[in-house]
Formats: C-alpha cells, sequence, structure tokens
C-alpha cells in the first residue's frame, strides 16, 4: 500500500511517527516517495514538529518564502551530529600576535589574579588569560597570521572581510564584540613617563566600532573613542582591568598595586560607567593635553563614577584579596560578578574562604540608587546539590550557579544557545575534564532532554585559554598553539574548500 496516495491529515498521521532519519530513508523508497517526501511544506511541518527552536526557523520571513526541504536536511544533520558529540569538520585558524614585530600584532595582555585551585597535591587553573578574539552572533573578529591583518569571519556565510583599525599604531590589551559593537581597549606604543627606575606608564584608550553589513559585505566604522585611565598604567601582570560593554554603554574596574612611598598597602581601585551610544570625530589619543577638545562635542561621557568611598558602600571593594570575577551589564545597571572556592590558593586568594564555592552578582544602577544582589553561598547537603535554582537560568543580575551546579566539577566555560536549546559546558574537576552538549530541541520538553559528551581529545583543542564560544552550529575555542579551533556542526569545511 502505498502511503503517498492517503489523504494528507492521514499521511500527516503517519509521518508523525517518523524519526528525521527514517524520514530522509523514504527518500530512497522510489519516485513517488521521493517526490512526497521533498514537498516543502510537508519539510516545513517536519521542522517544526522536531526541532521547533532551530534557527532557521526564527530567521526566515515566512512559509512562501523559502524552500523547505533543503533546510530540513541541514538542521537535521546538524543535530544528528550534535547528538553524536562529532562535528562534521574541524577549522584551525592561525593567530598573529606579539609585543615587538610585525607592529600589525602587537598586544599585551591584561593581567589575571593569582589565584588557582588546588586540592592535597593536584593543582588546576581557576583564572585563564583573555584570548584576542572574540565572538558575537556568528561573528568572529581574529589576528589572522596568514592575511596579517585583522579578520572579521562570517561563519554562516563563510566569508572574511578586513578590520583596520590601525593596529600597526596600538598595542591591543583586549577587543570584545557585543551587540555588533566591536571594543578595541589599548595603549600606545611609547611610554607616557617613567614610573620607577623598573616600570614605564602607558596611556589607555578604548574605541568604539559599529559593525554594519551593507550590500552582504561586513564593514567597520569608528564610533568614538575615550580615555579609560586617565593616568596611565604600566605594561605588566600586576595591574588588572575588567571591562563590559552594550550597544550603549561601557564600564571598566580597575585594580592597580598601591606603589607609593608612603608604604600605603591597599590597592588602587576604580570603577565607572560610561555612556558610548553617540557618535564623535574627537580623537583623545590624537590631542594628548586636551586643548582641542571641543567644548559641546557630544561623544563618551562618565555617567558615573565610585570613588573608595562609594565601592564601600555598594560592598564591593576588593583590596588586596579581590574575587571578582567578570563585570556584566543590561539597560539600566552594572553588574559585578565575584566567586570565591574553598580550595583557593594563591597570592590573591581569600583569608576566609567559604566552606564550598560561592558567587554572588552585585548589581549598580546608572544612577545613583540602592544595590541589587543575587548571593549563591549553597554549603551544599550529603548529595553534593546546591542550589533549587533552574539550570538554564542565564542573566546579567542572576548569580552564576552554573559553575558549581555538578560540584565537585566547575564549569569554566560555557557557551550558551538559549533560543535554540543547545548548550556547551566545558568542566573540570582538577585531573578530570569533559566538554558536555545539552540539547533541548522543543520548547516544551517532558525529559532532561539530550546530553552527550565530545571525545576527550578536544579539552585541550578547545580550551588553551578556558574559553568557550558558539551557537547551534559551530563551538568555538583556542588550542596550546596559538590557533582559533572551529567545530563545525552545520557543514563540512573540508569539502568547501576542495570545490
Amino acid at each position: 500500500m502505498d502511503v503517498t496516495l492517503f489523504p494528507n491529515d492521514i499521511f500527516l498521521l503517519i509521518i508523525a511517527y517518523l524519526s528525521p532519519l527514517d524520514f530522509f530513508l523514504c527518500h530512497r523508497v522510489s519516485k513517488a516517495f521521493n517526490a512526497a517526501f521533498t514537498e516543502s511544506e510537508l519539510n516545513r511541518h517536519m521542522l517544526l514538529s522536531h526541532y521547533p527552536r532551530a534557527r532557521e526557523l526564527r530567521s526566515t520571513l515566512g512559509p512562501s518564502d523559502v524552500d523547505w526541504t533543503p533546510l530540513f536536511a541541514r538542521v537535521a544533520a546538524r543535530y544528528h551530529h550534535l547528538r553524536l558529540g562529532k562535528p562534521r569538520s574541524i577549522e584551525k585558524l592561525s593567530l598573529g600576535k606579539s609585543f615587538v614585530v610585525p607592529k600589525w600584532a602587537r598586544c599585551y595582555p591584561v593581567g589575571i589574579w593569582q589565584r588557582h585551585l588546588k586540592f592535597e597535591e593536584k593543582i588546576a587553573p581557576f583564572h585563564y588569560p583573555d584570548t584576542l578574539w572574540t565572538f558575537d552572533d556568528g561573528l568572529l573578529i581574529f589576528p589572522s597570521a596568514k592575511s596579517q591583518c585583522y579578520e572579521l569571519y562570517d561563519l554562516d556565510a563563510g566569508t572574511r572581510t578586513v578590520i583596520d583599525f590601525e593596529p600597526e599604531s596600538k598595542v591591543v590589551r583586549r577587543i570584545r564584540l557585543k551587540d555588533r559593537v566591536l571594543i578595541v581597549e589599548w595603549c600606545e606604543q611609547e611610554p607616557y613617563h617613567q614610573l620607577n627606575e623598573n616600570e614605564m606608564v602607558y596611556r589607555h584608550f578604548a574605541t568604539a566600532y559599529d559593525i554594519n553589513q551593507e550590500a552582504g559585505v561586513w564593514n567597520s566604522k569608528i564610533r568614538n573613542e575615550w580615555k579609560i585611565h586617565f593616568l596611565g598604567m604600566p605594561l605588566n601582570s600586576r595591574d588588572c582591568f575588567i571591562s563590559t560593554h552594550s550597544s550603549t554603554h561601557y564600564a571598566l574596574y580597575l585594580w592597580q598595586p598601591n606603589r607609593s612611598a608612603w608604604g600605603e598597602d591597599d590597592p588602587i581601585e576604580a570603577l565607572a560607567i560610561w555612556d558610548i551610544s553617540e557618535s564623535s570625530q574627537y580623537r583623545p589619543s590624537e590631542d594628548t593635553n586636551g586643548r582641542a577638545k571641543p567644548e559641546n562635542e557630544e561623544g563618551p561621557r562618565v555617567i558615573r563614577r565610585l570613588s573608595f568611598a562609594d565601592l564601600d558602600f555598594y560592598k564591593i571593594r576588593q583590596r588586596s584579596t579581590p574575587v571578582i570575577r567578570n563585570l556584566e551589564i543590561d539597560e539600566m545597571s552594572l553588574y559585578v560578578i565575584e566567586e570565591d572556592h574553598r580550595w583557593l590558593v594563591g597570592q590573591q586568594a581569600s583569608h576566609h574562604l567559604p566552606r564550598l564555592h560561592r558567587v554572588k552578582s552585585v548589581g549598580i544602577p546608572f544612577a545613583v540608587g540602592p544595590r541589587w544582589e543575587d548571593d549563591c553561598g549553597a554549603d551544599g547537603d550529603v548529595n553534593l546539590s546546591f542550589c533549587e535554582r533552574a539550570s538554564d537560568a542565564r542573566s546579567p543580575g542572576t548569580a552564576p550557579c552554573w559553575r558549581h551546579e555538578e560540584f565537585p566539577y566547575l564549569t569554566i566555560t560555557e557557551a550558551v544557545d538559549a533560543e535554540a536549546g543547545v548548550k556547551f559546558s566545558a568542566r573540570h574537576c582538577f585531573m578530570l575534564e569533559t566538554i558536555s552538549i545539552h540539547l533541548r530541541p522543543k520548547i516544551r520538553m517532558n525529559g532532561p532532554g539530550y546530553e552527550v559528551s565530545l571525545q576527550d581529545d578536544l579539552w585541550p583543542q578547545l580550551l588553551g585559554k578556558g574559553k568557550i564560544c558558539g551557537d547551534e552550529r559551530f563551538l568555538i575555542g583556542e588550542n596550546t598553539n596559538q590557533e582559533i579551533v572551529i567545530l563545525h556542526f552545520d557543514r563540512d569545511i573540508s569539502e568547501e574548500h576542495s570545490v
């Protein structure tokens, strides 16, 4: 009996029992089956049934605008490889970075806290240095050793574009892409003045670039520039600054050892928030004395600056044992994310460690107002459970409980595509390391979804800097050979390069 001859409503009831794999095997039964099972509207129905959270359903304009047959095949193949934990292809991009030559690749990473995990004789990292690449919503920006320039790589389209922010005249400290705004934090190549017999001070700036697409081509346009430290700072591993930004605001926390000749111990700390929404042609890096700045010039402006007293008031002053991990931001508030752990040791480890693991988010409004605090210092029970909060809760004002959701494993980094229901988690417990993929392709699922682990040899390929990024299509990390490694679950790069 040929089911393709059944009325459409009965035919749909029958194929509802087919898995995506069985559905595609039906293409091979006969010409009649192939014609029926490649019909566009039927493939849209299958896509809605099996993968309603897929990106293709969220980005298309309407049922009549696309051919759903190849789209369903692409999505089904993607999730097939995600469930297997095996990428379709692996791509590696060599990074160009140095401190001396070539000039375009000069960089000096920002210092990190001197804290690491130690239990009995086992040691594991707790903080990792920044990557000199950044990723957001399918766009990767990195210094390409092959092209000898900074490139924007559109991973979905497979195209690359030069991003010229004049790196030859800068020492890059950090780059970050978010909400289609690229922030380049940098300092001058020549020191500003001599701090002491061992250290030189460099003036630091941040430059914002709008990343736009015109006629299918990505381009960058400078929006504005501002000083991020009015006195400058040395280039060493002891001085640390942490920053974040949105499309309209930028925030920076600065921590520097006190080099006072009067023997003061407490480090210098500062926290400031800028409004960077307005464009400006004024470049403070080209006007060292500030005399050419127009009086009514629009551009970046500080809307909140916190003194030592303010930091004490909000209970976020770090002193000599900093626990701040990163900053988050939304439309109205800045959030200081703090973290402490029982097994932390090192020069800057706390003198009063928590029982197990403590994470906290402290919110500070852009305008003067009360603090917001979300604290998870859960002590755990006999089953090592921590908190009842949903494991998929993610927001700037929420304590990052996901860091310890599988204690004693520590989730050192994750890549979450919340809309697609896909989450990549990299966890370690000293010598035990695992990268897992969590899949919830349907909006409402009765069970926990699917969880698979990537093969063990991918940990050193992706976690050289303790950072992964990505979405349902690909996963990005960095190995120990100064290479960006991209796991493609969506397409086979080797086949494209061979064409």
